[in-house]
């Protein structure tokens, strides 16, 4: 039983951080910071992680981040804590976070990549904490808008039913009862938006998960938020973000992907997204320099056909043609 103990606790709660990591807590909320290795800070780039997984499954992440100088502000989600509200309390806290760090760190923005519920919480603290509009990009990486539904409800209809469903799209939502905290005054469910955010936010899709909805993921949220991006990374898996750390892991649950050769390029590929949206904007010349060579190798890779990502939103999807997908995937690489 020993054995089996130190395996989950080495898995799903939170190990031991690299060095250099300071962990503080911060709003209530412990945290854990990464400083980049050059003094001088380029950005801050808050990494939540899928629920109750350690920071030590990204560490990869975390790296590419502190390379192009951003501090990375690492932040465990607990789901079973606080046990009512967790997801906007954990958005509101970032928010909180960041007005304590920002003056530390001397960075008026902020941006945030999070994982599965972290890439929920992400864009709730979007949606929700980003008054000031402090926050500059999000890139959520397979988000799960579930328990509960926030982006993706079904609405009711001016009769107070829901609409009919539809036949090509499977049967009745597995937890549209749980989306109590966005039901109207009338009693009308609603969804919260993002389209009023001035981030820059971009999603990834796997249709992948053993407990993942069809109707509460990544793709559905972009449904109802037409100007966000979506980025398919399908043939992989929901874990494929995550670094092999560690013995046990989610991934039994998850699958593997197609192949190790898929699963590698959506890795490198998504590395290259997450660090090319903390570059733009840059304060130090030295981060831009390297922003300029990231993002010439990520076009070069594309070029070569080791990306086949495909990037729904605006003209793409509406046009749906092979060729306004090419030319929106240039467009988002800049």
């Amino acid at each position: 039983m020993d054995r089996v103990a130190n395996r989950l606790r080495t898995t799903f709660v939170p190990c031991d951080d690299p060095d250099g990591s300071e962990q503080r807590i911060v709003a209530e909320q412990p945290i854990v910071i990464y400083r980049p290795k050059q003094r001088k800070v380029a950005g801050l780039t808050f990494v939540v992680t899928a629920a109750n997984l350690p920071l030590s499954k990204y560490t990869s992440t975390i790296n590419a981040l502190t390379s192009v100088d951003h501090v990375v502000v690492g932040l465990f989600v607990n789901v079973l804590s606080p046990a009512r509200g967790n997801h906007r309390a954990k958005a509101e806290r970032i928010r909180q976070i960041f007005q304590k760090l920002r003056g530390e760190f001397r960075v008026k923005h902020y941006d945030i990549v999070g994982h599965s519920i972290g890439g929920k919480i992400a864009l709730l603290a979007a949606a929700l904490y980003d008054g000031e509009n402090c926050i500059r990009s999000i890139v959520a990486l397979d988000p799960v808008d579930q328990s509960p539904a926030e982006f993706t409800n079904r609405i009711l209809s001016a009769d107070g039913n829901f609409p009919p469903p539809n036949p090509f799209r499977g049967g009745e939502g597995d937890d549209d009862a749980s989306a109590a905290s966005t039901v109207s005054k009338r009693g009308r469910r609603t969804n919260l938006s993002l389209e009023s955010s001035k981030a820059d936010i971009t999603l990834t899709f796997t249709d992948t998960g053993y407990w993942i909805s069809k109707k509460h993921n990544a793709r559905e949220i972009q449904k109802n938020n037409p100007s966000v991006k979506l980025v398919m990374h399908r043939n992989s898996f929901h874990m494929v973000y995550c670094d092999e750390e560690g013995i046990l892991s989610w991934k039994a649950l998850m699958g593997r992907g197609k192949s190790d050769d898929r699963n590698q390029i959506v890795r490198e590929v998504t590395l290259t997204l997450i660090k090319e949206r903390a570059m733009r904007s840059t304060i130090t010349g030295h981060a831009s320099g390297k922003m300029k060579s990231t993002v010439g190798k990520a076009k070069q890779a594309m070029t070569n056909g080791i990306s086949d990502l495909v990037e729904l939103g605006g003209d793409a999807q509406r046009k749906g043609s092979a060729l306004a997908g090419a030319a929106a995937l240039s467009k988002v690489m800049g």
